[in-house]
């Protein structure tokens, strides 16, 4: 069992190695977002069974499993709201239809017609 943690474990760590590259290599901002939050989440998510799988202990299980869901959620919400200040401000070139931009004509609209 000690084997698999350890694979799990290093796993881990090296999805979050690649993230680290991601950000570093990626020229555009949304590109590094996409490895800041993506590539971590997995490797965090590998790090944590291999945590598990190496102490072995209810508690320790349950701890594990919060913080895991604690991290998950407080990254993908951090990551939405830097991704939507990032379009404010930058108003990026978008090669398809831009949803977000006529969703915010309508908030502006309704918030000029109160």
């Amino acid at each position: 069992m000690d084997v698999v943690a350890g694979v799990f474990l290093v796993v881990g760590a090296l999805f979050i190695l690649l993230a680290a590259v991601g950000v570093v290599r990626f020229h555009d901002t949304f590109s590094r977002m996409h490895a800041a939050a993506k590539a971590p989440a997995l490797g965090l998510l590998c790090m944590t069974i291999g945590a598990a799988l190496a102490i072995r202990t209810a508690q320790a299980t349950v701890v594990v499993i919060v913080i895991t869901v604690l991290q998950l959620m407080s990254g993908t919400v951090g990551a939405h709201i830097l991704g939507r200040s990032v379009y404010r401000r930058v108003r990026p070139d978008l090669r398809g239809p831009d949803e977000l931009a006529e969703a915010e004509t309508e908030t502006s609209a309704d918030d000029a017609a109160r």
